[in-house]
């Protein structure tokens, strides 16, 4: 299914917004760090958040204003909803991919982890997380799986003596 939108015009709009939004949640972080830190600004430890911040406010701004150029805002507002429509109906779009990605980390890190132990929850991530973007055959994924944690755990609680979580 082929989209009829401008090419960058929508989701260029689309991504802007979201950039605005985490832009001001980095700024209202920031803002957290250097009340905690109880410093100047000049040595705060939220000077360089709140540098990066900016920078990215800026390009945000930038974006913003750029999809905008040639349309009415609610030509525009219409193409970024077909467009978001599209990222479920097309079969060819990865976000499916990426939303489930991004759902099993947060199992792994809000389920697994304070469940079972370092070991038993990350190889049951990486198990799940290479099944389900179909990386490998099974055999190398379990192969995989067993190499990296195995690898983990030799590192950093053997040879670093970290202790792991």
């Amino acid at each position: 299914m082929r989209s009829s939108l401008r090419p960058g015009s929508s989701g260029d709009f689309f991504s802007a917004v979201i950039l605005l939004l985490f832009t001001g949640f980095l700024f209202q972080q920031s803002l957290l760090i250097h009340q905690d830190a109880k410093v100047a600004w000049n040595v705060s430890p939220a000077l360089l958040p709140v540098f990066l911040g900016s920078c990215l406010l800026i390009c945000s701004l930038i974006l913003l204003f750029r999809s905008q150029r040639g349309q009415s805002f609610a030509e525009l507002t219409a193409s970024v909803i077909q467009h978001v429509r599209l990222w479920f109906v097309d079969e060819s779009s990865e976000w499916k991919r990426i939303l489930g990605g991004i759902a099993l980390l947060a199992i792994y890190i809000f389920v697994l982890i304070p469940i079972f132990e370092f070991w038993l929850s990350s190889s049951l991530f990486l198990l799940l997380i290479f099944i389900f973007l179909r990386a490998a055959a099974y055999w190398k994924i379990v192969l995989v799986t067993a190499g990296a944690v195995g690898g983990i755990i030799l590192l950093f609680n053997k040879i670093f003596n970290v202790t792991l979580p």
